[in-house]
């Protein structure tokens, strides 16, 4: 029932028409809610994002976040910020960095934001899904993520799982082949994962230890 329901919201592209405050997003709305609820869990100092597009994400990051700790900050990473949303770029507390989120000097960037920003943060992967940039991006989140951070891996649904069968292997074979070399780097929320039926995650909710 819930991957019949799952390749529909998918399939039919409805994600793709998501919007928060007029600014596309391009997510479940099932996540969107578990992302707000990992938030008031969490009280993160800061977001990072990887992979902005339209900067929706980023912005209800923002608000959501800073309504927890009105001193959070967004950091949206994306090769390109052609298409963000003039609202985005006006929000004060989102900062976006224009370079590739696998860049050698992104870990240093990250852990001087979290030597200014103390406390815990939430991690969100969804740039290019493909499974060698995705396990790069964990890997140079390892030398920057702190226990009790929160990291989601996002679109570990193509390939099969359960939707765009055929696709290659992609963010769930990345967190798999991850989870294979550091085995006790992060626990896996699988409770949190299953709340809402389904996820564009899969295996994709991480606690790092």
């Amino acid at each position: 029932m819930f991957d019949a329901y799952h390749r529909w919201y998918y399939d039919t592209e409805v994600w793709e028409t998501v919007e928060f405050l007029g600014v596309p997003s391009l997510k479940s709305v099932a996540d969107m809610w578990n992302y707000q609820e990992i938030l008031s869990m969490l009280n993160p100092a800061l977001v990072v994002e990887f992979g902005t597009r339209f900067g929706g994400a980023a912005l209800y990051f923002s608000v959501v976040g800073r309504a927890l700790n009105p001193a959070l900050r967004v950091i949206s990473v994306d090769i390109s910020h052609v298409d963000v949303h003039p609202r985005v770029r006006t929000e004060p507390s989102i900062h976006l960095m224009t370079c590739s989120s696998t860049d050698p000097g992104m870990a240093a960037n990250l852990l001087a934001y979290r030597a200014a920003m103390p406390g815990p943060a939430f991690f969100i992967l969804d740039s290019d899904h493909r499974k060698a940039h995705v396990l790069a991006e964990m890997e140079l989140l390892r030398q920057v993520t702190k226990p009790g951070d929160y990291l989601v891996v996002e679109d570990g649904n193509i390939n099969g799982n359960p939707v765009l069968p055929g696709w290659g292997e992609g963010p769930y074979e990345a967190v798999a082949a991850y989870r294979e070399k550091y085995p006790d780097d992060y626990a896996h929320d699988a409770e949190r994962e299953s709340k809402f039926g389904f996820t564009f995650a899969p295996g994709g909710f991480l606690i790092r230890r």
